[in-house]
């Protein structure tokens, strides 16, 4: 039989309410016990009800509402439960600790409440995902598309491509079971047709997974430059606050510093990186080398130059949707320029910016894993195999009937239907204990 887990939903410390959730089979029969009520399946369900709380001796706990919710109309899909309390510690401590006495029920695991949920068909794997991003929004751009993700949308896409593989698998197996009575020909025109247009829309989806990646990250800004020319500074006039270290000293910044930053809704990680150049400090050389390995995988490179030829001196290819600007704008010289001490040419750097991320975001897919990718990836090579095979007039039906299932497999692994477990654990480690 299935636990009957219990968790407080609400952030721990003072606030005006806080949750306890409840969910299991004995969930109807922890409220009329702590609510002293021997007939608690009489509640209506679904609807509010004020009572009083109380522990196992008898004591007086708190006075709040009570929700009930039937198994398979629930968020998990089992008989659920909510206390809704007075924000108070001691109120929370309490109720916790006369649940806890309670011999058949236990305190949840990270994410068990939508473990459960997933268990039971109420939501699949890629909402779950959803969730935990949800969850982990910083920016308006995450939170709308983790609520895309969440709300079903990819799941559907999923779907239609599954119905679209199934029609061409009956096809296939038509073929097979009649082989004397089918004209090929037809066969094969018509699955060309279907192959081509699934292949075109995974293409996509594949295409747009760095964009969409990034989005759900967080686009990386690297500052790039020679020692001392003010990349600390401008970090720190961004964060608003001293979050780098700054000095006359060339090579003050060793390790990568980090500001996270909202861009207008964007998701933004500016990168204080060690300034380039050749040195024989070995605590530097090795800070360097980080240095030029993460600003090769960032989005965009700000180079801190007043002179271009030096930006190939850096050892990090220049792209078109880089940046260069003249550092310690404050003093005169050559344009755009930037300065941590003014705030000279930090409107001009966001919205270079926003325009670059927003025209990412108008690219992204709807995959925003790399565990998603794989499965693309997958359907992808196994529709290359049997138009390939087509093409060349070259095929065997029973293997592209083989194909065929090998790509409901891929589906069914996004949806979460199969070879889940690798992949539960670091989703709902990043949960919070009530959800």
């Amino acid at each position: 039989m299935a636990a009957t887990i219990y968790a407080l939903s609400t952030p721990p410390g003072i606030s005006a309410v806080a949750i306890i959730r409840i969910s299991g089979p004995d969930s109807f029969r922890v409220v009329g016990k702590l609510c002293k009520q021997k007939t608690p399946f009489k509640l209506d369900k679904r609807k509010t009800h004020l009572r009083k709380i109380f522990s196992h001796d008898g004591k007086l706990l708190d006075e709040g509402f009570v929700i009930c919710f039937d198994k398979g109309r629930s968020f998990t899909g089992e008989d659920m439960a909510e206390f809704q309390l007075h924000g108070s510690n001691i109120v929370v401590n309490t109720v916790l600790n006369a649940l806890s006495e309670l011999s058949y029920t236990r305190p949840a695991e990270p994410g068990e409440f939508t473990k459960k949920a997933l268990e039971n068909n109420k939501i699949d794997l890629f909402q779950a995902e959803g969730l935990s991003d949800l969850l982990a929004a910083e920016t308006e751009a995450q939170q709308e598309q983790a609520l895309t993700t969440y709300s079903g949308y990819m799941s559907e896409r999923i779907g239609g491509w599954k119905e679209s593989v199934l029609k061409m698998l009956s096809i296939v197996e038509t073929v097979i079971d009649f082989s004397d009575d089918v004209d090929t020909s037809d066969f094969v025109n018509s699955l060309k047709g279907d192959l081509e247009g699934l292949e075109e829309e995974l293409i996509k989806e594949k295409v747009g997974f760095k964009a969409a990646e990034s989005l759900r990250d967080g686009f990386e800004v690297a500052f790039v430059g020679k020692p001392n020319v003010g990349k600390s500074t401008i970090l720190n006039y961004l964060a608003k606050r001293n979050l780098a270290i700054t000095s006359k000293v060339s090579g003050t910044t060793r390790d990568i510093i980090e500001l996270r930053f909202n861009l207008e809704g964007l998701p933004i990680i500016f990168l204080d990186t060690a300034g380039i150049r050749h040195t024989e400090d070995e605590l530097e050389k090795v800070g360097v080398n980080k240095s030029i390995e993460r600003v090769n995988r960032s989005d965009v490179r700000v180079f801190l130059t007043g002179n271009n030829q030096e930006i190939n001196k850096f050892g990090v290819k220049y792209l078109k949707t880089d940046i260069v600007l003249r550092p310690k704008g404050d003093l005169s010289g050559s344009e755009p320029s930037i300065s941590g001490k003014t705030g000279k040419g930090f409107n001009y750097l966001l919205k270079a910016l926003k325009k670059r991320f927003e025209n990412k975001t108008r690219e992204a897919s709807s995959i925003t894993r790399a565990r998603h990718l794989e499965k693309v990836l997958c359907c992808l090579k196994n529709i290359k195999s049997i138009r390939e095979k087509i093409e060349n007039n070259n095929y065997e039906v029973e293997i592209i009937a083989e194909e065929l299932r090998d790509t409901l497999r891929n589906f069914d692994g996004l949806l979460g239907f199969v070879d889940t477990e690798e992949v539960l654990g670091e989703i709902f480690a990043n949960f919070c204990i009530g959800k």
